[in-house]
């Protein structure tokens, strides 16, 4: 009888811990606040459905391979087809796009828009002997292993700006808004590699430099990608309702400046968001 019982309470725990592996999800996330409002939607979504979430949180070069290794099951958000063509490419095989989260994303350099377009209006201008004795010669930029650093490199290098006094130096986000305000608040003349969506769009004008060999590429979707592995291992619905979760620009860049500059975690602010707009999430778990 205690061998009968014994063999019950095993199939019980396995049972258990088959039903667990199968609800659970790893999300995985570059560790940049307006990535993390958006996986903070993501696991509201993952949470209602009844799933556990364990969130990963690393730098492009760290997140993208856990992706193709499985270790994450998905990964918000992949920029695509030009942000992070360099790492899809490397660690994209095993994965699929499940769900366009935003579209129109761009990486580009930018400078206020107070710096008059007439005079520096390409990144090339930005060698011209009045233009460079203005500017802000050390460029702030972010995580090195970012497709906007990569991307950034390529232009310091096809357009020679070392050789006219520039310097790009990537650091952490803290570093980057640093240098954008501090700049800015004295109304310099700067440059600096940047990015939509993100919470200086709503309290900033920026104007993008027009850039011929386009480095940094073209608009991009913000796609939340799986691993082939979680779309095998997971209920129907719950694949079908994440290919139904779509925001836009100005949504990220409202979750974002509500945790830049009003202080509230990425959770408080995805959290807020969504029940402002409970019809729209709602309609995300619709049936039909």
């Amino acid at each position: 009888m205690r061998s009968a019982a014994w063999l019950l309470a095993l199939a019980a725990t396995l049972i258990f811990e088959s039903a667990q592996a199968q609800t659970k999800v790893t999300l995985g996330q570059i560790g940049i606040s307006f990535y993390a409002v958006t996986g903070q939607v993501v696991q509201a979504v993952l949470e209602r459905l009844g799933h556990a979430v364990e969130v990963r949180t690393g730098s492009h070069a760290q997140i993208f391979p856990e992706l193709g290794k499985g270790k994450v099951d998905l990964l918000v958000a992949a920029w695509l087809p030009s942000g992070h063509a360099v790492y899809w490419e490397q660690h994209g095989k095993e994965a699929l796009e499940l769900a366009t989260l935003y579209r129109g994303a761009r990486l580009f350099w930018a400078v206020p828009a107070y710096v008059p377009v007439e005079e520096l209006a390409t990144v090339e201008d930005l060698s011209k002997p009045e233009v460079a004795a203005r500017m802000v010669k050390r460029i702030r930029g972010t995580g090195a292993d970012s497709g906007l650093m990569i991307g950034s490199r390529k232009i310091m290098q096809a357009y020679e700006l070392e050789a006219a006094g520039y310097e790009l130096a990537p650091g952490k986000h803290e570093q980057w808004h640093a240098y954008f305000e501090e700049n800015y608040r004295h109304r310099r003349w700067f440059v600096m590699p940047y990015f939509r969506p993100n919470y200086l769009n709503r309290v900033a004008e920026m104007r993008m430099l027009e850039e011929r060999f386009e480095f940094l590429g073209a608009e991009n979707n913000g796609v939340l990608v799986a691993h082939r592995n979680f779309i095998d291992r997971m209920p129907a619905r719950t694949v079908a309702v994440l290919r139904k979760v779509s925001l836009d620009l100005d949504t990220v860049a409202e979750m974002d400046h509500a945790v830049q500059i009003e202080g509230k975690t990425p959770r408080e602010a995805a959290r807020e968001w969504m029940t402002r707009n409970s019809s729209r999430v709602d309609s995300w778990f619709a049936e039909k």
